[in-house]
């Protein structure tokens, strides 16, 4: 099983809907995948659960029993033949000051599938920590302001403590616009070109981004919404297909 954790310590980044792009590109290449939301403040990955089944839902397993030491196949809410979702869950706060960084690692143990992604919160502490020792690719999506400069240094500031030296980083622009002009000293040449040209995490950056759309936003939003071929959401589609493609090595061929 491979593992993916999507994370960045900055909010608003775009986590969910690269969580959500690469889930649905995944399980539609016939890969069988666990999802798992280790956001204790924000279950974006309830988009998968079935409203009508709330009060049974809520009754189950979720990541917080997994941190207390329960496999994973004792967690599961099963979505459908490809797809299984360990929801998350307020109490994961608990976890925040634990001293062991691989009860995740230990809890997912020998289970069956042939990818786990992970979404994050924002943020930094000792539950990120066990994601990152869990996984053998991070995600991490930015955007061209200061504030993601910052809070990636401050994150790889942290990985390097980790000192995960097989982790598979990616640090992708998300809500990537391209300047208008070739003016460098615009604000949006300025900030991207701290990024492209700080020796710490320059070599990081992914060639492959996505771009400020709506569709995006409908895609998260609405549930059957794909990227496709079609006129609306060509270039989004292109976008994601070669973004995984060149991370994973996954061929996609028709739809998102």
């Amino acid at each position: 099983m491979k593992t993916i954790a999507i994370n960045s310590i900055k909010g608003g980044t775009g986590k969910s809907t690269l969580s959500v792009l690469f889930i649905n590109a995944l399980t539609g290449a016939g890969y069988k995948c666990l999802v798992i939301d280790a956001d204790a403040s924000n279950n974006s990955l309830s988009y998968y659960l079935d409203n009508s089944e709330t009060v049974e839902i809520a009754q189950k397993k979720t990541i917080f029993d997994l941190f207390l030491g329960l496999k994973a196949q004792d967690c599961i809410t099963r979505i459908n033949e490809q797809l299984d979702l360990i929801r998350g869950d307020v109490r994961l706060n608990e976890f925040r000051s634990t001293d062991s960084l691989k009860r995740l690692k230990r809890a997912l143990g020998e289970a069956a599938y042939d990818y786990c992604i992970i979404d994050t919160s924002p943020t930094y502490d000792n539950i990120i920590g066990n994601v990152l020792t869990a996984s053998d690719i991070l995600l991490i999506p930015i955007q061209q302001d200061i504030f993601s400069y910052q809070a990636l240094q401050y994150q790889f500031q942290k990985l390097a403590d980790l000192e995960l030296d097989n982790l598979d980083t990616h640090i992708i622009f998300n809500q990537f616009e391209k300047p208008l002009n070739d003016n460098q000293g615009t604000y949006r040449n300025q900030v991207t070109n701290m990024f492209l040209e700080n020796e710490t995490f320059k070599s990081f950056i992914n060639g492959n981004y996505l771009s400020r759309s709506s569709v995006y936003r409908k895609y998260i939003n609405k549930r059957n919404y794909k990227l496709d071929a079609k006129t609306e959401t060509q270039k989004s589609f292109n976008e994601a297909k070669e973004l995984i493609e060149n991370i994973l090595g996954v061929s996609i061929n028709e739809a998102i």
